[in-house]
């Protein structure tokens, strides 16, 4: 099955181009406003020994994960300091306004929560680049807090008892 989680419309204000921080990322094609939903995550539902860790995947549970979903939501790039984050399950929202020409990007850490993750080089280049993507839960306690708006909701009820 596959599993958008839809509640609004996406923008369709952003495209897909070669990125200088990953091969492909995602840009702003017009201007986009703080809480604008730019896009809906979605792909095959999957459970961890289903999930290809070679191809694009998104943990949205415990032990479950969407897969590629072919689209735009596969290419958006990780930041220490993004430009967007999660709400309302899936919906991939503007944090703040996003000029055109701007790549989207969203912290990979959001929703990420697997244990013994040792977790993978961070090439984001944000001033404050944590220099590697771990698991939430191996954040420190003030980017932790940071995050709490933006987060998937399994890791909002996990660690905040929401």
């Amino acid at each position: 099955p596959v599993v958008p989680l839809v509640k609004r419309e996406s923008t369709m204000k952003c495209h897909v181009k070669s990125s200088p921080q990953h091969g492909k990322g995602v840009f702003a094609q017009e201007a986009i406003i703080a809480g604008e939903c730019v896009m809906v995550f979605s792909g095959e539902l999957l459970h961890r020994t289903q999930v290809d860790f070679n191809d694009y995947h998104l943990q949205v549970g415990e032990d479950v994960y969407i897969g590629p979903s072919g689209g735009a939501d596969d290419y958006v790039n990780h930041s220490c300091e993004p430009n967007c984050g999660f709400q309302n399950g899936l919906e991939l929202v503007a944090m703040r306004d996003i000029a055109v020409g701007e790549e989207l990007t969203w912290d990979y850490s959001s929703a990420i929560d697997e244990a013994g993750f040792d977790g993978f080089p961070c090439c984001c280049g944000s001033a404050n680049c944590r220099g590697q993507v771990t698991s939430f839960r191996d954040l420190p306690q003030d980017a932790q807090a940071r995050l709490r708006p933006w987060l998937l909701p399994y890791l909002l009820a996990k660690y905040f008892s929401v």
